[in-house]
């Protein structure tokens, strides 16, 4: 008892000076936040002297805790008020020095309000719009990074209005449209609302489109009044009497011209009350630098204090240290019980910051291929498109030694491309088996052709072996099984030269309906070294012999042995090196009741000639000529637009019975223009012609109101497929 009551006494007296600490610390952050909420309600009252006071007391007590967050906050004050006054340098520079802060704290959402607040002093004080873009164009670029759509709203404006007043409508556009989207849906409210309107009107007064000009004029005056926007009232007025005076309604713009003035006067007398509250603030600075002086002395008294009652604590804490170490021996199982727990905890912290890794690199990965994808399909479907073209408009080139290996070049790389794709789609378990009829000797008879450049190149023969006892028509994923086949035989082909490759195919066990098949594919070509057989089936591990180079990515085994277990079979290797190679496997398939395939209604109408008006959106050129000379070539008539806004243009005044739309287009992108159609046009089927796989871009376009997608590059016969369908099924 006698140990313990010395130690509770120094525990006390530590709680004590801590807590005169936390009280003094408390005292510090009401006379911040006193100050701050003193500057804000200043600063609505034009009371510019009130606010730099308020502002510079406030920014003595944050420096006392370093307290950065408030620091930005005030000097964005400081910013604001010298602007008031029209000290512009000193603005400038206190809106620096609140960045300044915003940025050493990483708060975005502060040098958000910066960026804007300079873009409006570069604009409305210093005059220079260039300078004024670039620091609303950083604002908006911190707005979308924290994703909150209403911070979107004022740099998207600004860029707009600086854009109008500088009379440049076109670049203009974009941003009032994206504002007009913001504010009449969920964000705007009287005020946004009459400035949107009034930014159209001018839009569309210089466009010579005066009736559209004239209904925005009358809406934003109409939203301006109900918020009571004088100074706004002021000015469209002023623009409103120009319309009238352009459509040589003379007797309406002096009305207007007339209310125009009205307003003026009044908004004269407002500025007035500002002017003075500016000049009062001016003559105060001197008593405002005598008063924080005054201020700073009082702060130098405290810190003084504080510092003698600081090293009173740590005389108490000394004394309490030197007791405390009496209760060491009393508490080391204790100690070593939580230093257990503490490593766990650790434990656990260092797995779960792995896992978030890996889940990062997951999300950088799944990022990485969906760019690849795009940037690698959009300029191929040009390729591929271009030879499908001249094939067809130049039938003799389809013997052409030459156009042959570009043809193969291009399906090669398209091969290339779709492998690295299915991998990494496989690992992320994004491949589900299908099960529909197909011809299982078609399906062979289709594989190989796709290689007869190469075959004929390597100069091999292949032959073909299939068990008369499988059936013609059997039910399974004939997708995978031909990605399987076409990765064995095209290694077979790719590593046999003036050789032999053979396709075998039998039947070793039937239970009712269900066949199971063998498949090996043979050759004589250079085989595979007994100590490669095994890491052949690995990610990126290729062959590659001293005397030629074979190309590829090293990914065709590997995705041959991930498929298969997907069919819950398992390849087998045999081979010796010169000797050749035998790969083999069984797939059980179920017999299909059909003898034949049947042909889609669809597939008829192909070969028609069909009259049908079709809208082709894309920002690319060549696949804009790629696609419409393919769509003139079965009848359509087609027009283009090269982005979302020149589409919206084209069919306020025509109408057409499709629209193909490209996904990632600048401006205006296909989906935001698929839902500002969709506003007007329930019923025109819209496709959407994309690059981007079909599991990242499928929930979105369904979404905007989109009927069906088609992915480049395409499949030509599915392609004309899809577009039939969609003729012939109208939108509800």
């Amino acid at each position: 008892m006698k140990r313990i009551l010395p130690t509770i006494l120094v525990l006390l007296l530590g709680i004590l000076t801590v807590s005169s600490q936390n009280i003094v610390k408390k005292r510090i952050k009401d006379s911040i936040n006193k100050y701050l909420d003193q500057s804000f309600y200043s600063f609505s009252k034009y009371e510019y002297k009130e606010v730099i006071e308020a502002c510079n007391r406030g920014i003595i007590y944050a420096n006392e805790i370093d307290d950065k967050y408030n620091l930005a906050l005030f000097y964005n004050e400081l910013g604001l008020a010298y602007e008031g006054i029209s000290e512009f340098d000193k603005s400038r520079e206190k809106f620096l020095e609140s960045l300044r802060y915003s940025e050493e704290i990483k708060n975005d959402t502060i040098q958000n309000w910066v960026y804007n607040n300079m873009g409006n002093l570069y604009s409305e004080g210093l005059q220079k719009t260039d300078t004024a873009l670039y620091y609303y164009k950083k604002s908006l670029q911190l707005a979308r990074k924290i994703k909150d759509t209403f911070e979107i709203l004022t740099p998207i404006m600004n860029i707009g209005w600086t854009y109008i007043d500088k009379e440049k409508y076109d670049m203009a556009l974009p941003y009032i449209v994206q504002s007009e989207n913001m504010i009449f849906t969920k964000y705007g409210d009287d005020s946004a609302k009459a400035q949107i309107n009034y930014l159209f009107g001018r839009y569309y007064m210089h466009k010579e489109k005066l009736p559209l000009a004239d209904n925005y004029f009358r809406m934003s005056i109409e939203y301006a009044n109900k918020a009571k926007l004088l100074e706004e009232l002021t000015e469209i007025y002023q623009y409103y009497a120009t319309l009238a005076e352009k459509q040589e309604n003379y007797t309406l713009a002096y009305e207007r011209l007339n209310k125009h003035l009205q307003l003026k006067d009044s908004l004269l007398d407002e500025k007035k009350i500002r002017e003075n509250q500016a000049a009062l603030a001016k003559f105060s600075v001197d008593d405002i630098k005598r008063d924080l002086k005054r201020i700073e002395a009082e702060k130098r008294n405290q810190e003084t204090i504080i510092r003698k009652s600081k090293q009173v604590s740590y005389v108490l804490m000394v004394a309490g240290f030197i007791l405390i170490l009496l209760l060491i021996n009393m508490f080391k199982n204790y100690k070593f019980r939580n230093r257990a727990i503490s490593k766990l905890r650790l434990k656990n912290s260092e797995l779960q910051e792995a896992k978030e890794e890996a889940e990062q690199q997951a999300n950088l990965k799944a990022q990485f291929f969906s760019t690849v994808s795009h940037e690698l399909r959009t300029p191929l479907y040009g390729v591929v498109g271009l030879t499908s073209l001249l094939s067809e408009d130049f039938p003799h080139l389809r013997e052409n030694e030459n156009f042959k290996s570009l043809k193969f070049s291009s399906k090669y790389l398209l091969s290339l491309i779709n492998n690295v794709l299915q991998m990494n789609k496989i690992e992320s378990q994004g491949v589900k088996l299908e099960s529909i009829p197909f011809n299982i000797r078609n399906l062979i008879n289709e594989v190989v052709n796709s290689f007869s450049f190469a075959i004929s190149q390597n100069e091999n023969q292949v032959h073909k072996e299939i068990d008369e006892e499988i059936p013609q028509i059997l039910i399974g994923d004939s997708v995978r099984l031909s990605q399987i086949l076409m990765n064995l035989i095209g290694n077979a082909i790719k590593f046999t030269e003036s050789g032999n490759i053979w396709i075998r195919i039998e039947s070793v066990a039937k239970k009712g309906a269900k066949h199971t098949l063998k498949f090996r594919i043979e050759d004589d070509g250079i085989g595979i070294p007994k100590d490669k057989q095994t890491s052949v089936f690995d990610k990126f591990i290729q062959l590659r012999p001293i005397e030629k180079n074979y190309q590829g990515t090293g990914l065709g085994l590997s995705i041959v042995k991930r498929l298969l277990l997907l069919f819950e079979s398992d390849i087998e290797l045999k081979s010796e090196e010169g000797q050749g190679t035998e790969f083999s496997f069984e797939i059980t398939f179920e017999e299909s009741a059909e003898l034949v395939l049947k042909e889609t209604t669809a597939q008829s109408k192909a070969t028609e000639v069909i009259e049908k008006r079709i809208l082709i959106v894309d920002d690319n050129k060549i696949n804009r000529v790629v696609t419409k000379r393919i769509l003139q070539g079965k009848g359509y008539e087609c027009e283009v637009a090269e982005d979302g806004i020149e589409a919206l243009d084209i069919l306020r005044t025509n109408s057409f019975d499709l629209i193909l739309m490209d996904i990632n287009m600048p401006n205006l992108d296909g989906v935001e223009t698929t839902k500002h159609i969709r506003k007007i046009d329930k019923r025109t089927p819209i496709i959407a012609l994309t690059a981007v796989e079909e599991a990242q871009i499928k929930d979105r376009i369904q979404e905007a109101g989109m009927n069906d997608f088609i992915i480049k590059p395409y499949d030509m016969a599915e392609f004309h497929q899809i577009i039939l369908k969609n003729l012939y099924t109208k939108v509800i």
